[in-house]
Parts: C-alpha cells; sequence; structure tokens
C-alpha cells in the first residue's frame, strides 16, 4: 500500500463520522472524541483510502499513527489520570482503520471488563463535548508539534 492517497479519495466511515466528533487533523491522521460522556474515549484514524489494518500502513503513515497514539495516552495520562489506558484496533464492525484510547477508571460503568457494547451510549451535552474536545486538541496539539 503506497502513501499516495489523495485526501478527496478519503472519507471517513459514516458509523465513526456520526459516533464522534473532531479533535484535530494532524500530518494526515485524524483524531475524534467518541461522543459518550460515561468514557473519555479517542480515536486515531489515519486518513489512507482502503486501511484496515495498522500491519499493512505505509512505514511512514504507520510510525505517524504510532506517534498519534502516543500522544494521545500522554494527554489522557496528564489531563485525566486514569487507572489504565485501553489501546485497541479492532475493526469487527467498522472496517475503516481506526485505533481506539480509551482512560479507564476503576470506577467507570465498564470496569474491569471492555468498553465496547457496555450498556448505553450517553451522548454529552454539545457545550460539554467542545469543552472535553478542545482540552484534548490543546493537549495534542502540544504533542505533536502542532501551532495553529
Amino acid at each position: 500500500m503506497t502513501e499516495s492517497t489523495s485526501r478527496e479519495a478519503w472519507s471517513l466511515h459514516p458509523r465513526l463520522l456520526a459516533d464522534s466528533i473532531p479533535i484535530i487533523e494532524h500530518d494526515g491522521i485524524l483524531y475524534r472524541l467518541l461522543n459518550d460522556r460515561r468514557f473519555i474515549w479517542v480515536l486515531v484514524v489515519p486518513m489512507h483510502d482502503g486501511a484496515e489494518q495498522i500491519h499493512r500502513l505505509p512505514a511512514a503513515l504507520r510510525e505517524r499513527t504510532r506517534r498519534g497514539m502516543d500522544a494521545v495516552c500522554d494527554t489522557l495520562d496528564e489531563l485525566h489520570g486514569p487507572d489504565r489506558i485501553n489501546v485497541a484496533a479492532i475493526g469487527n464492525l467498522v472496517p475503516q482503520l481506526h485505533v481506539h484510547c480509551v482512560a479507564r477508571f476503576t470506577d467507570d460503568p465498564a470496569w474491569p471488563g471492555v468498553v465496547w457494547g457496555a450498556g448505553e451510549r450517553e451522548p454529552a451535552e454539545p457545550l460539554e463535548r467542545l469543552a472535553r474536545a478542545r482540552q484534548l486538541a490543546a493537549g495534542l496539539a502540544s504533542r505533536l508539534g502542532r501551532h495553529s
């Protein structure tokens, strides 16, 4: 797989678009916040047409994706001090490559189980979503060297 995919050819899977809101875009990676107030859950999405598995990405994009995952985890650690951070790229329901980075706490509604399928999603209020996304964007921008 080459890294020649144009951004015009790439689009976010409709389910990811519906279930999350944008945080930032940086260096070919899209960062999105899952809209569920129960969890602090960030998606890392390489903007590469046809990408389904991380090990099949072009080497440079794979490395940027991994650096992005590290930046998300470091930001979650600094901002929220979770007990654990769960990181996974599953793709069984949405084949488009996206990596979940979820701050976990011993008192969260899914602990100690997984967050997938744990109860009903609780969408956040618009101002709550915006505040959370802005806080994450600032943390990510500083770690990724993005100046905007």
